[in-house]
Parts: C-alpha cells; sequence; structure tokens
C-alpha cells in the first residue's frame, strides 16, 4: 500500500482513541505513541466518558469504536456533528456489512476501519482524514459506490447497528436476569423508563415475552450468556469506575 502523502510531510496529528476493551485500547495507544507524528492527546473507554473529556483538550481526529456501553460509537458520532463538527471521526468496528457503513458514512464519519486492518493503513487514515478530510479503502468503496443490497441476514447484522447503546445496555442486564427496579438504579431512570425500553425491545426483536427475548437475543447475538462470577465481576468493575469517576472530578 502507498503510504498518505501527508506522512511525509512532518505534519503531527492528535488525537483521541474511544475504546471499551482495556487492553485492545491501551495496546492501540501504546503503538500510536511510538509514532512520531501522532499525539495522543487522551483516550476514553465509552463514548460517554470522551465526550466529558474533550472540552480540556485539542484533537484533529478520534479512532471511535461503533459498539460500546453507556455510549455507542453512533451516538458519540451524532453529538460530535453537532456540537464539534470540528472533530474528524473515524470509526472502528469488526461489521464488514457495506449497509452499516453507508449509514455512518452519511452520519458524518470520514473514514471506517475494520479492526483487523493493518496499522500502516490506519496511520494513513488520520494524516488523509486530518489533512485530505477523508481515507477509503475497498469496504468504504463499495458502502458509497457500490450497489448496496440487504443481505439475507440483513436483521441479524444490522439490529445491532439499530438499537442504542441504552437498549443493549438493558437487554443486557434482562438476559443477566436483573429487574427494572435494578436497572433503574444502575441507569438513573425511574422503573417507568425502563418498562417503555422493555416493551421496545420486544419490538424490535420480535419477541412475545421475557423468555423469547432471551433466546432471539442468543439467536442474534445480541447476548451473549455469562457466569455468575462474570456478572458479579462486572459490577465490581462498574463501582470501581464509579469511584474513580468522583475522585476524578473532584481532583478537577
Amino acid at each position: 500500500m502507498k503510504k498518505s502523502i501527508y506522512r511525509k510531510q512532518n505534519q503531527i496529528v492528535r488525537v483521541a482513541v474511544v475504546e471499551d476493551h482495556t487492553l485492545v485500547r491501551q495496546t492501540l495507544v501504546y503503538s500510536l505513541k511510538k509514532e512520531p507524528q501522532v499525539v495522543v492527546a487522551f483516550q476514553a473507554a465509552n463514548g460517554l466518558d470522551f465526550i466529558e473529556l474533550l472540552p480540556k483538550h485539542e484533537i484533529d481526529v478520534v479512532l471511535l469504536d461503533l459498539d460500546m456501553p453507556v455510549m455507542d460509537g453512533r451516538e458519540t458520532l451524532k453529538l460530535l456533528r453537532r456540537d464539534y463538527p470540528e472533530v474528524k471521526v473515524i470509526m472502528l468496528s469488526m461489521h464488514e456489512d457495506p449497509w452499516i457503513v453507508h449509514e455512518l458514512l452519511n452520519e458524518g464519519a470520514k473514514s471506517y476501519l475494520k479492526k483487523d486492518c493493518s496499522f500502516d493503513e490506519m496511520i494513513d487514515a488520520l494524516f488523509d482524514v486530518k489533512f485530505k478530510g477523508n481515507h477509503s479503502n475497498a469496504l468504504v468503496e463499495e458502502a458509497m459506490f457500490g450497489k448496496i443490497e440487504k443481505s439475507i441476514n440483513f436483521n441479524e447484522n444490522s439490529l445491532r447497528f439499530k438499537l442504542s447503546s441504552r437498549h443493549l445496555f438493558v437487554l443486557k442486564m434482562i438476559c443477566d436476569g436483573k429487574t427494572s427496579e435494578l436497572i433503574a438504579e444502575r441507569l438513573h431512570l425511574s422503573k417507568k423508563s425502563i418498562d417503555a425500553i422493555r416493551a421496545d425491545l420486544l419490538k424490535s426483536i420480535g419477541a412475545k415475552n421475557p423468555t423469547e427475548l432471551l433466546r432471539k437475543s442468543i439467536l442474534l447475538g445480541l447476548y451473549k450468556a455469562r457466569t455468575d462470577e462474570q456478572i458479579n465481576e462486572e459490577e465490581k468493575n462498574h463501582e470501581q469506575e464509579k469511584i474513580e469517576r468522583k475522585q476524578k472530578k473532584s481532583d478537577d
């Protein structure tokens, strides 16, 4: 692959990395920091943390994961387009459905990279997006210029994309066996709001009752059964994150 011409001009790109998997995020940040022309301004585990931290930093481009809890990449993209249009977005995901790519590009993303792309392509994309305004690859070209047809597995490929991160989080907690009261407390919402989300999920997934919701969620790849230990570990991590967030706010 021919390297971006902007990498040869001793230009600098200021980047933020938003990815919910800690090891993936830290590995990516570590690699980016070794690039002399890339400055990693900050990192975040989800869109909400990113939006809260953004006013304190100056960035050119954000590498934004699509599938995240709390606030996913699509919601974050919409907020950026409205409130921070100067920040350019490169979406990261393992999805390779051209329809999903097409929607994200139409909503303001400047490029789309699969997470298994080469590191060289990622660096090229950062420079192209900052200085040229976009970065193209085979998937982007197919999404923008090819004939996009809904595949046989369209519902399976796109349902996760169409549901909000809040709906997906509530779905996970329902499938984990959590009550509406507990979910409402976790999300700082009323029980009535959670019940409304439950009803939306039943309709979106085409389930008649909670048992069918669980079965179809597993079949559609929207939920992966977890052990009690895994669920409890996530709860502990959540409580720890709350403590750290409070500490960070008090330090500021």
